[in-house]
């Protein structure tokens, strides 16, 4: 009778991890999706982001999966980066933002952010161009599409 009682029980446990992260999206997933609306992306090491930002970029102790985003072929003039936030559920996501109102202010010398949410993800780009950032149409396309 133990012996059933804790598989049912070990069973029951299995069953709701699979069911919390159902349809939770990841940054792998977020990469091809870019790589699919014709982006070249290359991660890159918590170095190189602390390089790049001037206060620290975790939100709440997550940190971000960090891109770098160019056009193929294409002369571009200024670097700009996506940071891609992954928490376990959208209910996380959502709680983490009312108790800091985050994203957090992160500053990176002479670029300016855009915000996309979805699901379990908090989707920050960086673009050097405040009014008319150069990738957005095909980062929302690439968010719309997970």
């Amino acid at each position: 009778m133990r012996k059933l009682t804790g598989i049912l029980l070990v069973t029951f446990v299995l069953m709701l991890s699979a069911c919390a992260g159902k349809g939770a999206l990841k940054a792998d997933g977020v990469s091809k999706a870019f790589q699919e609306q014709g982006l070249e992306v290359r991660e890159l090491t918590s170095d190189d982001v602390k390089q790049l930002a001037s206060t620290p970029v975790n939100i709440n102790g997550t940190e971000p999966v960090t891109f770098e985003l160019t056009l193929p072929a294409a002369d571009m003039a200024h670097r700009e980066f996506v940071l891609v936030y992954v928490f376990s559920s959208e209910k996380e996501r959502i709680r983490i933002e009312s108790l800091d109102g985050t994203p957090a202010p992160i500053e990176m010398k002479d670029l300016y952010p855009n915000v996309i949410r979805k699901k379990n993800l908090i989707v920050n780009y960086w673009s050097y161009n405040k009014d008319s950032p150069l990738l957005i149409k095909q980062i929302s396309g690439a968010i719309d599409k997970l």
